[in-house]
């Protein structure tokens, strides 16, 4: 796949959720404030230094565990952001659990746990992944691992010290052609969708008739509609590398309609997975989770830039992808 993501670089604060599954009653994110400076002091000569950290030396240290990651490496692809948290007996799990990308997005591992864990792939007689690979130790309290999933196909990985943890990511080569944008599909076959197996999938959006990266940003609207053209949810993001990475999480939810006939829905939304100093500069995976991809109809999801670097644009860039679902 072509390099869509361009390269920009500043510093970030993480902010992951405890549990995807309980957006709604878990508001409090998990920061990790990271220095650029103390990353480079450690790995890099003072020739790199001096000349500046290319997204190509970043890449090259994916795979490398050390607190915190080079923000190169972030700001080179989208990345999606896995949380190890903290448990008193060390038998910490990966949240989420399963995740559904396309192909070229990075994966960000934190291991906020105390002690030591891994990321290291899974294969037997049984099993062999796309590609293999293992983090090794990932240290506790601020520790990361950078993948890049170039290979389509499913990766079942476990944390060697404790082998019953599993991890599962699944990349997705799926692209929908739009005449104003692209929408790359994250996981196998998660279009169409199967209602009866919901599950979370990162979706991708290209633009093709506004330059990018933007200055600052380029804000987007999202709105999500049911089978009969109904609004369900509609918010807006600020994306400052101008690809919109937006991650539906199917949630099962109870349905008010309200007094003027149109149904209110139940959703939660959160992100980006990387959030810069003072709110600026904001990049990473968007999430969405409610009532969405759970009902055998199809959706709407209509995508629009409103603004570009805080100008409001006169005529909105917009494009309208359709979410079939497969009949069972």
């Amino acid at each position: 796949m072509r390099n869509l993501w361009p390269t920009k670089s500043c510093d970030y604060l993480y902010k992951s959720k405890s549990s995807y599954a309980t957006m709604k009653t878990k508001t409090a994110a998990t920061m990790v404030i990271i220095s650029l400076i103390v990353a480079a002091a450690i790995i890099a000569s003072p020739e790199l230094l001096s000349n500046g950290l290319t997204a190509a030396y970043a890449q090259s240290l994916a795979g490398i565990t050390f607190p915190p990651p080079i923000f190169d490496t972030i700001r080179d692809k989208p990345a999606y952001a896995v949380n190890i948290p903290f448990s008193s007996d060390g038998k910490s799990v990966f949240e989420p659990r399963e995740i559904s990308i396309p192909t070229g997005m990075t994966v960000i591992w934190f291991n906020n746990d105390q002690g030591q864990h891994t990321v290291t792939m899974l294969h037997n007689s049984s099993y062999s992944p796309p590609e293999t690979f293992d983090s090794g130790g990932i240290i506790g309290s601020g520790g990361s691992f950078i993948h890049q999933f170039n290979t389509p196909g499913r990766y079942v990985y476990s944390d060697q010290f404790n082998p019953s943890v599993h991890g599962i990511v699944n990349v997705g080569s799926a692209v929908e052609q739009g005449k104003n944008f692209n929408m790359y599909v994250g996981g196998i076959n998660s279009l169409p969708f199967n209602a009866n197996k919901s599950q979370s999938v990162v979706l991708s959006f290209v633009p093709k008739t506004i330059k990018f990266p933007p200055v600052i940003s380029l804000t987007y609207n999202v709105t999500l509609l049911d089978s009969t053209g109904k609004l369900m949810y509609s918010h807006t993001y600020d994306d400052s590398d101008g690809i919109l990475d937006l991650e539906l999480v199917p949630i099962h939810k109870n349905i008010q309609s309200t007094t003027d006939g149109t149904l209110q829905k139940q959703f939660t939304t959160w992100g980006p997975d990387f959030i810069g100093q003072e709110e600026f500069n904001t990049d990473g995976v968007f999430h969405i989770s409610g009532p969405v991809l759970v009902q055998n109809s199809p959706y709407s999801l209509v995508v629009s830039i409103i603004a570009s670097s805080n100008r409001g644009l006169q005529q909105p860039i917009s494009q309208t992808f359709e979410l079939p679902a497969a009949i069972h």
